[in-house]
């Protein structure tokens, strides 16, 4: 099987833990999720995510189509957006990230990264959309 490679000293698990487990000696772990799960009960750091309904973002689908995500549940404190929070990671570690929103972050993927171009161009805000119903799919 995968073994981590020496000198992983610090690691984020965000979302599931690791498949390969946590580094045998790893001195810190920080995770972030939106579930508990028994396999983090060792970590030094533990931080609420918020869910795929409370996220406003983006994502590109298979057919690499930039599909643009509004938020079907507001976040309540301690929970923060994901940008958010990528901006405090990046403040504890000495990166000088200052976003004030996820369009920011949209636009200057959409410059670094051609394919992405759609990221700059979100929907607009209104209307506001109707809500959908996902569930499992009937054959």
């Amino acid at each position: 099987g995968w073994e981590w490679p020496d000198g992983v000293g610090r690691l984020l698990s965000a979302g599931p833990p690791p498949a390969a487990g946590v580094p045998p000696r790893v001195k810190s772990h920080a995770v972030w999720d939106h579930l508990p799960r028994p396999e983090n009960n060792s970590a030094t750091v533990v931080r609420p995510a918020t869910s795929f309904a409370e996220r406003q973002g983006s994502y590109t689908n298979l057919e690499g189509r930039v599909q643009f995500l509004r938020p079907a549940v507001a976040a309540e404190a301690p929970l923060k957006e994901s940008w958010d929070v990528l901006c405090e990671l990046a403040a504890g570690l000495g990166l000088p990230l200052e976003y004030a929103g996820i369009f920011p972050i949209q636009r200057e993927a959409a410059a670094a990264f051609p394919a992405l171009g759609a990221l700059a161009q979100p929907p607009s805000p209104e209307p506001e959309p109707l809500p959908v119903l996902l569930g499992p799919a009937r054959p």
